[in-house]
């Protein structure tokens, strides 16, 4: 689960995001940087907010330079 904000420009990530899950771009297998273990899914270069508060060092809200952020990441990976 992930949060995006319902703004206009939320629900464009959110249309990049789909875009780039079914392009197979937001997770691979490999190691988990949280648990160090190996083959595990871990997240593929694309951050989410999994928190609606805590800001970005807890993976929350606010961060003002998320939506952007998510776009550079999403650019780079081809999807735009």
């Amino acid at each position: 689960m992930a949060y995006l904000p319902n703004t206009q420009e939320g629900r464009e990530v959110l249309q990049l995001l789909r875009r780039a899950f079914d392009a197979r771009l937001l997770f691979t297998v490999g190691t988990s940087n949280t648990t160090g273990r190996s083959n595990q899914i871990t997240w593929n270069d694309v951050h989410h907010k999994t928190n609606l508060s805590g800001g970005p060092y807890r993976f929350g809200y606010p961060d003002p330079d998320y939506l952007r952020r998510v776009k550079e990441e999403l650019a780079a990976k081809g999807i735009r």
